[in-house]
């Protein structure tokens, strides 16, 4: 890699950079969940795993509603990760819970509706579930939809006059791509499907290039890249889980993102 300017500003996206309206159902209940917290979710229960999917959003709509989630995986090589897991969770235990499960496709189709039809401007579509390896199943389906948040292009652009930009985040790259393509982020800088661990090894990567490395996020799975970041910000939104840990782990916490414009302005030119 090789370095343009001193300085390098990693933004997460869904919820920072994407106002995300998510849309979950709890399997065991049958409980629709509007703008659901699934980071939350994953926390409260030791073994969840929150799996994000990078499946187009045309090829989940034209399934068959009866169509197994492991077949849909398996036979259209669709790829997923990690968004962010709670203690006794591992990867592997993905596998053997999808070995047996018996999600349809069906239920993912319920939430996208929902979720698509909260904005207009739909930048972001992404489908995933949790998976419980303490239960072996599927516990919960989410789709999410999601718009720029209004400030995101201005803070970007105020970023790109001393920094280098990088977008790395849980996300799919379909979207990831498609909110770098309406913000002028270089698809090299994007990485996606990055849990917290992967997110803190890239700023570590990137700090043997920059000086000067900042991470800007908004939720628990930003935490170690805002540990490991020379200055970290947290944009604390009010309807999302927050917790103190997180909070501690930010040099500053702003609750709009348009705040971190001067922020990176005044830290740069320390």
């Amino acid at each position: 890699m090789e370095s343009f300017k001193q300085n390098a500003v990693v933004f997460d996206c869904a919820g920072t950079l994407v106002e995300m309206y998510r849309v979950t159902k709890d399997l065991e209940t049958g409980k629709i969940m509007p703008d659901a917290d699934n980071l939350k979710l994953v926390t409260e229960s030791e073994g969840r795993g929150l799996i994000i999917m990078d499946a187009p959003l045309d090829l989940v709509q034209r399934q068959p509603p009866e169509r197994r989630l492991s077949d849909f995986l398996r036979k259209e090589k669709i790829p997923f990760g990690v968004a962010y897991a709670a203690p006794g969770f591992n990867s592997g235990d993905i596998s053997r819970i999808l070995l047996n499960d018996q999600t349809e496709m069906t239920e993912f189709l319920k939430t996208n509706q929902e979720a698509t039809s909260f904005f207009d401007d739909i930048v972001y579509e992404v489908f995933g579930f949790v998976a419980d390896s303490k239960k072996d199943k599927i516990t919960h389906v989410m789709s999410t939809g999601g718009k720029l948040f209004d400030s995101a292009k201005a803070v970007i652009e105020a970023a790109k006059e001393n920094c280098d930009v990088f977008i790395v985040s849980g996300d799919d790259y379909a979207n990831l791509n498609r909110v770098a393509d309406r913000l002028g982020v270089p698809k090299e800088n994007v990485v996606g499907l990055c849990d917290d661990t992967r997110k803190q090894k890239i700023i570590f990567d990137l700090q043997n290039h920059y000086p000067k490395v900042i991470m800007i996020g908004d939720g628990i799975n930003d935490m170690p890249a805002l540990q490991a970041a020379d200055y970290g910000i947290l944009v604390s939104r009010s309807n999302y889980y927050t917790p103190d840990n997180l909070k501690d782990a930010a040099d500053d916490i702003v609750d709009d993102l348009l705040e971190c414009a001067d922020l990176l302005q005044s830290y740069i030119l320390e």
